[in-house]
């Protein structure tokens, strides 16, 4: 245990920066470290497992980019509201053919690594795969955009 310690402590210096888990280390008197990777566990076996798996992947795919896309919202951040709109959209289309092939997924057994994976490669700002996916479809959806907005138009002068 004392190899671990020094592991332990400087994950817990970093950790200090975090001022949502020193709140939970103050309410709960578990320490921060504990706390996270205790976390990391539950939410690994969940997931390696498929115990919960498509709820801990909808959860992990909702709670940091809800976070990210409100505080962008707060700064009046508008290229990155649009990028998290292309992250939630990419995240729905997932969710909705996922709805559709439910019977296909079960034959696959790591199915939920894949999601989460794709989902941290979504957001994570090191890829931030949503914006790249910004930056490659929105240039295709211009023209429709267009179109639909002057038939719009031209619908309320008639």
């Amino acid at each position: 245990m004392d190899q671990i310690q020094p592991y332990l402590q400087q994950f817990d210096n970093y950790l200090g920066k975090f001022r949502t888990l020193n709140r939970i280390e103050k309410a709960t008197g578990v320490p921060k470290t504990y706390f996270t990777l205790a976390v990391y566990a539950l939410t690994s076996i969940s997931v390696f497992f498929n115990i919960f798996a498509g709820l801990t992947t909808n959860l992990l795919a909702i709670i940091y980019p809800t976070y990210r896309a409100f505080e962008a919202s707060y700064k009046e951040d508008t290229a990155a509201l649009k990028v998290w709109a292309t992250y939630f959209w990419a995240i729905g289309i997932v969710n909705i053919v996922e709805l559709g092939i439910t019977t296909i997924l079960a034959w696959f057994p790591f199915y939920y690594v894949v999601k989460v994976v794709f989902v941290f490669w979504l957001f994570l700002p090191q890829y931030f795969g949503a914006k790249l996916i910004h930056d490659a479809v929105l240039p295709q959806l211009t023209p429709f955009f267009k179109r639909a907005e002057a038939e719009q138009a031209q619908t309320k002068l008639e």
